[in-house]
């Protein structure tokens, strides 16, 4: 995989094999462009952010003073851990099963205020973080499915997507039972 950064003032481009410190051009710091050379690579980006997502859940869970809050955050990382597993598998088999099940988004999130996470959330803000880093993925690989080189790949994000998606849909049927019907 290779990283390109991009001046988004005068178009420069520069080319990086690793995560450098990003540069800077025009007096702005350029923008971060990924280029994959393989579907391989793709999956790799797709593993780490579900790695990184797995690592979040379980890190505040162990911050959280909660302990219901640190259960559900537990059982989120869980999930993130099961998404990277099914992305190893594909890796493995060239293959990965998308769903028939038809995925209704309540747009929940669409109207919380993004929250920090803190110690002393609330399951309320709890849910609105994790309900914003589901939303977070579905548009990243939602943009990354846009810039496919291929339909193979392509069909490997809208996958992705379906996948971040279900969740985040999990995370709103929570938040309407237990949050806005308690209202």
């Amino acid at each position: 995989m290779k990283i390109i950064y991009v001046c988004e003032s005068c178009g420069k481009k520069i080319e990086s094999d690793t995560n450098t410190e990003i540069p800077r051009c025009c007096g702005f710091e350029m923008a971060e462009k990924i280029n994959f050379n393989s579907v391989d690579d793709i999956l790799d980006f797709a593993i780490e952010k579900e790695q990184d997502a797995q690592r979040f859940y379980t890190e505040w869970a162990e911050k959280v003073k909660n302990p219901a809050i640190g259960e559900m955050l537990i059982e989120l990382s869980k999930q993130e851990l099961g998404h990277k597993k099914r992305l190893e598998n594909l890796k493995i088999k060239g293959y990965l099963l998308s769903s028939d099940d038809k995925i209704t988004d309540l747009k929940i999130a669409d109207y919380l205020v993004d929250i920090p996470p803190s110690e002393d959330m609330d399951y309320q803000q709890a849910l609105t973080l994790a309900m914003h880093r589901e939303q977070a993925s579905v548009n990243l690989y939602k943009m990354l499915a846009s810039l496919a080189p291929n339909d193979e790949v392509q069909d490997i994000f809208f996958a992705l997507v379906e996948e971040e998606a279900h969740h985040k849909v999990r995370l709103e049927d929570e938040y309407d039972e237990n949050i806005l019907r308690d209202n």
